[in-house]
């Protein structure tokens, strides 16, 4: 499995798109930096508190809106490769199986997924201090969250990853499914209040996006939550809940791609 991984992973070292997603992770943490120096933001947060606020806005903006479209991606290439080349009957010459060769892609996607979460927690402590009064604190927690988000996210983008392998179509039509995925995710966040909770905790993204909220608040982050606190999930619950949605999510993916081999 290892050396499947690995193939995965040397696939995707020859593809600019995956070097710019790297790169992308620094893209909302220097424009939220500027922001947080604004005196509205400043007030708002006080000297102690601008970095936890910046940190819940990296989170919010390149994590929650940003990775599941890069995984959508990410995963279009990796899927779409054999199809390109035509080696589906190569493939089946050599005793490895299609289970085992989606396990792998997924394993990748979880990879990428902590690997960009890293980076954005790297991206904004590097930010911060270009600024004299943002005071760096709780990197271990906040590196300790960043991780359990990118296996999370990644999870919540897995039926986006359905998709993208159902259809199988262009890799535009790929990258427009994947801001369909992210608009439809902010939509249902801004009329939270109206979805009953069975709904809303069914919605992978914005799932994450509460259980967020809860982790950070209940870790003193400055937060007011009072109107979603009924649907805020404990982490058993986030993780027991995209859990089977990442292994139903798997078991279709691997019908679809025993079909596309055949």
């Amino acid at each position: 499995m290892l050396k499947l991984v690995y193939c995965e992973i040397f696939k995707l070292k020859r593809r600019r798109f995956v070097q710019l997603s790297v790169l992308a992770a620094f893209l909302f943490p220097i424009p939220l930096t500027y922001m947080m120096t604004t005196p509205g933001m400043a007030e708002r947060f006080g000297r102690a508190g601008m970095f936890d606020g910046l940190f819940h806005f990296v989170l919010g903006y390149a994590v929650e809106l940003l990775l599941p479209c890069i995984i959508g991606v990410v995963a279009a290439i990796l899927f779409f490769m054999e199809r390109d080349n035509d080696t589906f009957k190569n493939l089946r010459t050599i005793p490895v199986t299609s289970t085992q060769m989606v396990l792998a892609k997924i394993i990748v996607l979880f990879l990428f997924g902590e690997l960009f979460c890293l980076l954005s927690v790297c991206a904004t402590v590097l930010c911060s201090l270009f600024v004299p009064d943002m005071p760096v604190g709780g990197i271990g927690y906040k590196f300790l969250v960043s991780m359990e988000m990118g296996v999370f996210i990644t999870a919540g983008a897995l039926p986006l990853v359905v998709l993208v392998v159902f259809f199988s179509r262009t890799y535009i039509f790929s990258v427009l499914l994947c801001i369909f995925y992210s608009v439809l995710s902010l939509s249902a966040e801004a009329m939270l209040f109206k979805l009953p909770r069975g709904i809303a905790w069914g919605m992978p993204i914005v799932l994450v996006n509460m259980w967020t909220g809860g982790e950070l608040r209940d870790h003193g982050f400055d937060l007011n939550l009072k109107e979603i606190e009924p649907f805020i999930p404990t982490t058993a619950q986030t993780a027991a809940i995209l859990s089977v949605l990442a292994a139903a999510s798997f078991l279709v993916i691997d019908f679809l791609y025993k079909r596309r081999g055949e």
